[in-house]
This record gives C-alpha cells, sequence and structure tokens, in this order.
C-alpha cells in the first residue's frame, strides 16, 4: 500500500463539484483515458453496476476503481480522500449556517441557491425517467411512484413491490431465462456475503429505537437512506427528506437548504445528511437538549460514517460478483423496475421542491431558470448555484 495514491483521491474529492453525472465523468477522464488504470469497458461495466447498487454511485465508482487497482484497503482510502474535502467544507458551512441565522441577507442567499437546486433536481428525474423508462412496465412503475409518494406511501413499499414485478413478470425482451437454480445461488452469495448481516444489524437498531435517543436514530436515518436508495443518491436525498421531517429536525427549508450545501461543496452529494446531522447535533435534538459545536460535529462525522461505510461494504460485496459474470435476467428487470420507482421519486422530491417557491414568484423563476440553463445549455450545477444565491442576496437587500 506504500505505492497507493492517495493524494489523487484527495484531489479528485476536491475537483468533484456539480453532482454525481460531472463526477463520473471526471473519474473516467482521469482513470481511463489519462491514467489507463482499467479500459472503457470495464468503466462502463462498474458504472452499470453502481446504479444498480443502492448508494451514492459516484462514491462507489470512486471505490470500485481503487479496489480493483489495489484491493478492499485501496477502496476504504480512496473513500476517504474522495469523502474528506466535502465533509470539513459541509462541516464549516453547516457551522456558519447554525449560528449566522442572525444576518439578514443568509436567509437571501440560500432560498436563491435552493431554488436552483430545485429545477436542477427536477431535470436529474426527468433524464432518469427518460433513460430507464424505455419499457411500458417501468413507466407504470414510475407513475405509480410518483403518484404514491403524492399520497404518502412509504417509497420502501414502492420499490419492493416494483422488484418484484421485476423478478417474476416476463422480461423486457423474449430472450430466455437463465435456470432458477443460478438466480437462487446469486442471490445466497450476496445474502451471505453482506445483505443478511447488515439487515440484522439494521433490524437490532430499529428494535432500539422507542427507548432511544436522537443519536441513534441518526445512525438510523442514514443507514436506512443508502440501504433503500436505489437509483442513486437524489434517491437517497428523499429518503432523507421524509425520515427527518418526520423526526422534526427539519422543514422544507432547512432541507432544500441542505440540498443547497450538497451541491455547493465538492465530493459525494449525499454530505447533505452529514449537515443534517450537524444541525441536529447543534441544536440538541440528538441528545435531550445537549447541543453546541461539538455534538454538532458528531452529527456530522456520524451521518458520514453510516452513509459512506455501508455504501462501500455495499460495492466490496457485489463487485466480485459482477466481475465473476454472476447474475441474470432476473436481477436486471428486478432492479430495472425499481431503477424506474427511484425515477419517479426523484421527479416528485424536484417537483415538491419547486412548487415550495410558489409564494415568492422570484425564486420559481429562478427555479425554471436552472432548470432550463442545466438541460439546454450544459451549465455546471455549481455555477447556477452560485447565479442562484446571488440573486438571492440582492432580493434579502
Amino acid at each position: 500500500m506504500a505505492s497507493f495514491p492517495y493524494l489523487f483521491w484527495l484531489r479528485m474529492g476536491l475537483l468533484s463539484w456539480g453532482g454525481p453525472a460531472a463526477q463520473i465523468a471526471l473519474l473516467e477522464q482521469e482513470c481511463v483515458e489519462k491514467r489507463g488504470w482499467l479500459t472503457s469497458a470495464a468503466f462502463t461495466r462498474a458504472l452499470g453496476l453502481c446504479l444498480f447498487l443502492p448508494g451514492p454511485e459516484a462514491q462507489q465508482l470512486v471505490a470500485w476503481i481503487a479496489w480493483r487497482t489495489h484491493g478492499w484497503r485501496g477502496a476504504a482510502l480512496a473513500t476517504l480522500g474522495f469523502v474528506l474535502p466535502g465533509l470539513i467544507a459541509c462541516g464549516v458551512l453547516a457551522w456558519l449556517y447554525a449560528v449566522g441565522s442572525s444576518w439578514e441577507l443568509l436567509p437571501g442567499v440560500f432560498a436563491g441557491a435552493r431554488a436552483a437546486v430545485a429545477g436542477v433536481i427536477l431535470v436529474v428525474g426527468v433524464k432518469m425517467l427518460i433513460r430507464t423508462c424505455e419499457a411500458f412496465p417501468r413507466r407504470i412503475a414510475a407513475g405509480l411512484s410518483f403518484g404514491g409518494l403524492c399520497f404518502g406511501a412509504p417509497f420502501v413499499f414502492i420499490a419492493l413491490s416494483a422488484g418484484l414485478h421485476g423478478w417474476y413478470i416476463r422480461p423486457d425482451d423474449e430472450e430466455a431465462l437463465p435456470p432458477v437454480s443460478d438466480t437462487l445461488r446469486s442471490a445466497v452469495k450476496c445474502l451471505g456475503r453482506f445483505l443478511l448481516p447488515v439487515l440484522l444489524v439494521y433490524l437490532a437498531l430499529w428494535l432500539w429505537l422507542k427507548h432511544s435517543h436522537g443519536y441513534v436514530q441518526l445512525v438510523e436515518v442514514s443507514l436506512f437512506a443508502v440501504l433503500t436508495s436505489f437509483g442513486g443518491a437524489y434517491a437517497a436525498l428523499g429518503i432523507w427528506r421524509v425520515r427527518a421531517n418526520a423526526l422534526g429536525w427539519l422543514g422544507e427549508v432547512r432541507f432544500g437548504d441542505a440540498l443547497v450545501v450538497g451541491e455547493a461543496t465538492p465530493g459525494p452529494l449525499l454530505l447533505a445528511g452529514s449537515f443534517i446531522g450537524f444541525l441536529a447535533g447543534f441544536n440538541g435534538q440528538l441528545f435531550a437538549d445537549h447541543g453546541g459545536i461539538g455534538f454538532g460535529l458528531l452529527g456530522l462525522v456520524t451521518a458520514a460514517v453510516f452513509t459512506f461505510v455501508p455504501s462501500t461494504l455495499i460495492l466490496l460485496a457485489c463487485a466480485p460478483l459482477a466481475e465473476e459474470g454472476v447474475g441474470d435476467r432476473r436481477f436486471h428487470d428486478a432492479l430495472g423496475m425499481v431503477s424506474a420507482v427511484a425515477a419517479g421519486a426523484i421527479v416528485y422530491l424536484g417537483c415538491t421542491l419547486c412548487l415550495s417557491q410558489v409564494a415568492q414568484p422570484l425564486f420559481l423563476l429562478v427555479s425554471a431558470g436552472a432548470a432550463w440553463l442545466f438541460y439546454k445549455q450544459k451549465f455546471s450545477v455549481p455555477a447556477l448555484v452560485g447565479v442562484g444565491a446571488v440573486i438571492g442576496l440582492f432580493s434579502a437587500r
């Protein structure tokens, strides 16, 4: 491990602005085209695996590349290097946000940036719908996901129903299915390597929740979001929104601000969860009214650990199976249906955030403008967030 390029992954963490799509493009440019660490075909295969697995896809892709070149220790160190710069930036912004609420211009800055992020998320969801919903059953799944969330249906129930439909109903084309024994063998290997132990730990935490403080609830929310987030980081953020609001940690406005921080800092978008963890700790919602910067930092780090460690373990458990060629059409169709459900959930999240701007026409216009610039003109997310923040700053004067 003496030759492990930790500084390279730290630099990737510093340069990874603009959300998952921009980060994936940067990784392909640096690791395939410039350094030749893996072939384009291997990169594409890895990207497909990461898009199907729960968790943040760009961070899992980092872990996969480092696993291929330096083993599981390399995956762990690369994940640390990729996450650390953004985590530090997120902590600084969370502290300024928590102590600076009396600054009269700060709400306007965040409102403008939040409006821009809402437009970006809506476009991301629509693009994912177009990419994943070519088959009619997937379009139905996406529509049911959007409608179900509008009426308060649990996302996990929708995702599981869609996944079971994809597993048992015939595939999108007429190719023959592989033997059921091969499918079951693959499922058992996945469960044995990772899923069953993690689900048992999750069950133990869930049983503990009724008699525990908010800190364990933060652990539970972080785990729940990453383990059920088929569809990538935006799907996980939708889960964060529902669970954090139910626990009374923040409302729509503060959740939108957390998204702004996630978009405005380098590294994984799911660092928005660490921002939420900091605010919950700082405001005394994790340890029975004991708050302050120390508890805020504890919430920040806890959310990051219980997001990115499970995400990396999921990747390390499933990557060898993908490399061996284990897998079949049943897995493909089931995960395709779940991805369609995730696309519907992301569109729902974007619509909800955009509609929250209706009372302020200027910020609704910012959302529409950001969506158009992101979709048609290919503007970067940090640039759009910056423009939204400037508009919000002048509107607050």
